[in-house]
């Protein structure tokens, strides 16, 4: 039988050459697109790591000193840390330092105000500007805008102990654990884990307050949304994954990636309860902003 010779197929009327040319330029403007995105998500990945590391060194050395009367040990936990402007989520993985306190009878809320009144009493550097007390933790503002946030903790039979989510009793954890996974994740997937989380908690904070995730549920979710994701690298598209797959993962209770507690979003309730039906579809509606959106809309998400 004879053959055509030839290796591909080509456009056979007009219609067809007019279709080749449209699909041409929506694939030429969708990488114009990407491209103009990443490029939004990087300069944002810059400013959020813009910090100096000395002057960080040196607050968290005054903060230690203020402590001093409380006999504390201050752990410095400054992977994926919250000292970068606007980049502060409530959550164990976005605290700089756990502040382990010899009080293990106290309870949270009592810690917490122990915390904050020592520091409004001794930190007298001078570009503090705000010290508050939440649930779990106590936060410095500083005049630059940046944020330390403090986590009282206890030793509780040979363990680390932080307050519950409601702040009304203690849990344990294993903070440095929870770290080594994360490194683990991120260096399987070229290091790119940690600015897609950070990026994630950048653009979750525009979902209503009853939608949020805090940050240790974002990072617990990116361990398993990228544990052995195979798709692009690129920022834009590993975003996009990690909110597609948050918006199924928190239809059930999402468990403590150290192995410390039943679930980390007890809040929630059980699976597929009406307030995880909410933040899933509010996650499904941010999703669809990021996989359609402009360079403009990014900028819009990460306050620019």
């Amino acid at each position: 039988m004879g053959g055509s010779g030839g290796g591909g197929k080509y456009p056979s009327s007009a219609e067809d050459v007019q279709a080749v040319r449209e699909e041409a330029l929506r694939n030429v403007r969708q990488q114009q697109r990407d491209v103009a995105v990443n490029e939004v998500l990087s300069e944002a990945q810059r400013r959020f790591n813009d910090r100096d590391v000395e002057l960080t060194r040196d607050r968290l050395e005054a903060i230690q000193e203020a402590l001093g009367p409380l006999g504390v040990d201050v752990d410095r936990l400054l992977f994926g840390g919250s000292v970068a402007k606007h980049t502060y989520v409530d959550g164990l993985s976005d605290v700089d330092a756990l502040v382990v306190i010899d009080a293990a009878d106290a309870s949270p809320d009592r810690l917490v105000e122990r915390l904050r009144t020592s520091l409004s009493q001794r930190l007298t550097t001078g570009d503090v500007a705000d010290i508050s007390a939440g649930t779990l933790a106590v936060t410095v503002r500083y005049s630059d805008g940046t944020e330390v946030q403090l986590l009282p903790a206890v030793e509780r039979d040979g363990r680390t102990s932080i307050a519950s989510e409601d702040g009304r009793s203690w849990r344990q954890i294993r903070p440095h654990k929870f770290a080594e996974k994360i490194t683990q994740v991120n260096q399987a997937n070229g290091q790119q884990v940690v600015p897609t989380i950070k990026l994630a908690k950048a653009v979750l904070r525009n979902l209503p307050e009853a939608q949020q995730l805090s940050g240790y549920h974002v990072e617990a979710i990116a361990v398993d949304a990228f544990r052995s994701y195979d798709g692009r690298r690129d920022r834009a598209s590993m975003l996009v994954h990690l909110i597609r797959h948050a918006q199924q993962a928190v239809l059930r209770p999402t468990g403590d990636i150290t192995g410390q507690s039943v679930q980390i979003d007890q809040h929630l309730g059980p699976a597929s309860s009406e307030a995880r039906q909410n933040v899933s579809a509010a996650l499904g509606r941010m999703a669809s902003q990021l996989a359609d959106g402009s360079a403009d809309d990014y900028r819009r998400l990460l306050n620019d």
